[in-house]
């Protein structure tokens, strides 16, 4: 018996040998285009807040509605103060946050509580001055340093 060949050697079968350069792949470049737009068009955009503080390890919330809350951040390397929850309007100077907590704590009588909110990088000393500032109003009982809730 003779030894088959693994090649058709039969002369009436013709053999179409395709290349690699016809390949021909705009229908593979569309079905990218097309996934591109798909996750452009529905993911969304997650704006990163202004402040960026850790995250809560233990303990619980406290109502910034009965305290005064005063923000810190950076801005170009350099902290601001801003007299509010949060960074709106223009900063304030470490000398206007004691009139600014006394004004607080004559404004509504239960509030007895300062929120100091700072950004991650700041560093701990300056928190520690404007909390001193802070402490010179009369009728602070309690400081807290805001923080981030766990997720």
């Amino acid at each position: 018996m003779p030894a088959k060949s693994l090649f058709n050697d039969d002369p009436s079968v013709q053999r179409r040998i395709t290349s690699d350069s016809e390949l021909d792949i705009t229908p593979m470049i569309d079905v990218v285009f097309l996934l591109l737009i798909f996750f452009m068009v529905t993911s969304t955009m997650k704006q990163e807040t202004e402040l960026q503080v850790p995250p809560a390890k233990h303990g619980e919330g406290v109502s910034t509605d009965t305290a005064v809350v005063i923000t810190i951040v950076t801005k170009d390397d350099n902290p601001e103060i801003y007299l509010s929850d949060g960074p709106t309007g223009s900063p304030a100077q470490l000398s206007e946050v004691a009139a600014y907590v006394q004004a607080g704590m004559n404004a509504d009588k239960a509030v007895k509580t300062v929120i100091i909110k700072a950004d991650r990088e700041l560093p701990s000393g300056y928190v520690e001055e404007v909390a001193r500032a802070a402490n010179e109003a009369e009728g602070v009982e309690k400081f807290y340093v805001g923080v981030q809730d766990k997720q």
